[in-house]
């Protein structure tokens, strides 16, 4: 292992893209590969955050509506806009993804009149599946579902003959939570527009670690968050996504001040505004939108196309230690090896997974490092390549602490008990 260890020293020297982890707050003695869930917090965020409470907040107070604030929601769907190519028009930033997903799909079953049901995989995040079940009885509309069973990765031709089958509104991940697999983005469009189907993709686990071109990909609709490797903090708003040639034909279901066409006539009488801002419910959460004014920037002056680049460099070197010693260690690996179908987070699985987690998280030894993974049933363990600030040497810290746990039997000291590891 001391082979590897200088081979990712070396690797690090050489990465164009090191130096952006020095913006960042990382921890002494953790190592940090959750960003798929949560991304670290920026310093340049946390000293614009201050600006904000104490002299904008604290001393500007209502003014600062004028000077800064009611512009915030543009700027910063600007900035989201440069990220996944499209025009800044085309992106509304506020609320959370659940919430934006809701409003969404409500708005296109609104427009079209015809549409008879609302589908999803058991691929996707949970909370969309919520989501699309709540809708279709709202509407009294069916609700279908494709099982992929246990498996982690989809069968395209299976799903092509699913929407055929259904119809209607389909929602999928772009990349999918559990196994980090990424559909073929431009192959479904097109086969949707084909075979009249609209569908809206989660970009939640892609966006800021995937490069994405909202052109190129042909996307009419889409949601995501900024949590994750966008840093925007927990609870940092969500965006949705709708072309510009789409905008005019929605009517979002919620009448708020700021969805208005003029909020500050404070007339009487609701016009909803004919840009995105018909999304915006009410009043912009300005502590939660702050926090992306620069952690947003960091991601802009990377690039997403360098950012993806970087995430496959880790990866092959994640993989070499993963051929040579983890799968002897019963150690399986659910994401897939071609670049083109994987995000950017790994997953494997192991049957003690769990307590493995626990091991990483909590060592025995106190001089070790603790190691920052998250679980997911069932055994799964995600480790993020978060190009921005993710080490090779953070990489290779991870297997050597995985095969330690395995080879000296630490896990059998750790209780089965769901608590600690989220």
């Amino acid at each position: 292992m001391d082979r590897l260890k200088k081979t990712a020293i070396d690797f690090d020297i050489n990465d164009k893209l090191s130096n952006f982890r020095e913006e960042f707050i990382i921890p002494e003695n953790k190592i940090y590969l959750d960003g798929n869930s949560l991304g670290l917090l920026s310093k340049n965020t946390l000293s614009n955050l201050n600006t904000t409470i104490k002299e904008e907040w604290g001393n500007d107070l209502i003014s600062s509506w004028n000077k800064s604030w009611v512009n915030l929601p543009k700027n910063i769907s600007r900035k989201i806009a440069s990220i996944i190519n499209s025009k800044e028009e085309e992106v509304y930033v506020g609320s959370s993804t659940s919430n934006n997903l809701y409003k969404l799909i409500k708005s296109i079953l609104d427009a079209n009149k015809d549409i008879k049901s609302i589908s999803t995989d058991s691929l996707n995040y949970p909370s969309d599946k919520y989501i699309c079940e709540g809708v279709s009885k709202d509407y009294n509309i069916d609700f279908n579902l494709l099982d992929h069973g246990n498996d982690s990765l989809p069968n395209i031709e299976t799903l092509k003959k699913f929407i055929l089958k259904t119809k209607g509104i389909l929602i999928l991940s772009h990349v999918t939570y559990k196994s980090s697999y990424r559909y073929p983005i431009i192959e479904i469009n097109r086969f949707c527009k084909d075979n009249d189907t609209i569908v809206i993709w989660d970009l939640s686990h892609s966006i800021g670690a995937v490069d994405i071109d909202m052109n190129h990909n042909e996307l009419n609709y889409a949601v995501g968050c900024t949590y994750k490797y966008l840093n925007g903090g927990p609870g940092s708003p969500a965006f949705i996504y709708v072309r510009k040639s789409e905008i005019s034909k929605l009517k979002s279901p919620i009448k708020g001040w700021f969805s208005h066409e003029n909020p500050f006539d404070f007339s009487s009488e609701y016009k909803e505004s004919d840009s995105m801002n018909k999304f915006s419910n009410g009043t912009p959460h300005i502590l939660s939108l702050v926090t992306l004014k620069t952690s947003l920037d960091i991601t802009i002056n990377a690039s997403t196309k360098r950012l993806e680049n970087k995430s496959e460099n880790l990866f092959k070197f994640f993989h070499s230690i993963y051929e040579n010693e983890l799968k002897n260690l019963n150690f399986e690996l659910i994401t897939p090896e071609n670049k083109n179908e994987r995000g950017s987070h790994i997953s494997i699985k192991h049957e003690e997974a769990w307590r493995i987690s626990k091991c990483l998280i909590y060592p025995a030894n106190q001089n070790s490092k603790e190691i920052i993974v998250d679980y997911r049933p069932n055994n799964i363990i995600r480790i993020a390549l978060t190009p921005l600030y993710t080490s090779f040497e953070d990489i290779y810290c991870f297997c050597f602490r995985i095969i330690e746990i395995i080879k000296k039997a630490e896990f059998e000291k750790k209780d089965t008990s769901m608590q600690g590891v989220t």
